[in-house]
């Protein structure tokens, strides 16, 4: 697990200031939580540390500090990690849905897909309740 954070020497966008103005965790299986620390605070989720940088890093005006930390040993942690990597797969398609429509750039057929996409997310995470359910009665 690695804790990082964002340093701006300069505010390209006039939003989020200088200095440190970003916090985030990437988690052991690469996703990374990424907390805006200004005034328009938000949270935001990303496949990698790479994916962060190639976004926010303004061209090496923000530098992105990493402190790494080990890991915590565990198989639940192995089942937990599915059941969270599926949850964040409908997090990141409810949110590309909802950015769209916000934006009325999407199409009947691009939201019937992905509406059923969320729905087939939705079905996967309940079999692995419902399967580790199953294995602790």
């Amino acid at each position: 697990m690695k804790l990082f954070h964002f340093y701006r020497s300069e505010d390209q966008t006039g939003i989020s200031g200088t200095g440190l103005v970003a916090e985030g965790v990437q988690l052991t299986n690469g996703w990374c939580v990424l907390r805006w620390m200004t005034h328009h605070s938000s949270l935001c989720f990303y496949q990698s540390l790479e994916q962060v940088r190639a976004i926010h890093s303004h061209g090496g005006k923000t530098e992105i500090l990493v402190h790494e930390f080990v890991p915590l040993p565990g198989k639940r942690a192995e089942k937990a990690s599915v059941r969270f990597e599926i949850l964040m797969q409908i997090i990141e398609e409810a949110s590309r849905l909802t950015a769209f429509s916000d934006e009325k750039r999407i199409d009947s057929i691009y939201f019937g897909i992905t509406i059923q996409r969320l729905k087939d997310l939705i079905s996967n995470l309940e079999n692995e309740f419902s399967n580790h359910d199953k294995l602790t009665a």
